[in-house]
């Protein structure tokens, strides 16, 4: 073990500070965090439905009529009718959603390459490498425990 603390507060660290670094370049675009995951899913399939956007990001559909409602009153993104289906409205980027958006890609884009060459070629790949063996433990004890769950149901 490198410090008292553990790899659990290191990674809590860096998460906090990469959190609060990319909220104030949000900021700068009157966007706020909670948005950016709503951006990049459209940004990669516009003209989804609502429904189809609840359960992309993983909310709850009355938070996402919220988060809507916010970012078409900001000029973001503006709902359309399903032409297919009158009932659905299926959300798309405004010229000037998609121009912000864009902007605040290529911000992160070199944000990250900046914070990138703090660090050797080596380094990043060990970095890399090791963040992914990272990942992959704690999916494998995710499937231990929900297998555990699983066998106490039984």
């Amino acid at each position: 073990m490198y410090g008292r603390e553990g790899i659990y507060h290191l990674l809590g660290r860096v998460n906090h500070k990469s959190a609060a670094y990319g909220y104030a370049l949000l900021k700068e675009k009157n966007l706020y965090p909670g948005q950016m995951p709503l951006l990049v899913t459209l940004w990669r399939e516009e003209g989804l439905s609502q429904r189809e956007l609840a359960d992309r990001l993983g909310i709850k559909p009355p938070t996402l009529n919220v988060m809507i409602g916010r970012m078409e009153k900001n000029g973001l993104i503006l709902k359309k009718q399903d032409p297919k289906d009158s009932r659905r409205s299926r959300i798309y980027f405004t010229e000037e959603g998609r121009v912000i958006c864009e902007k605040a890609r290529e911000r992160f884009a070199d944000v990250q390459e900046s914070i990138m060459n703090y660090f050797t070629e080596e380094e990043q790949k060990q970095l890399y490498d090791l963040l992914n063996k990272f990942c992959d433990c704690l999916d494998e004890q995710i499937g231990l425990l929900n297998e555990g769950k699983e066998k106490g149901n039984a």
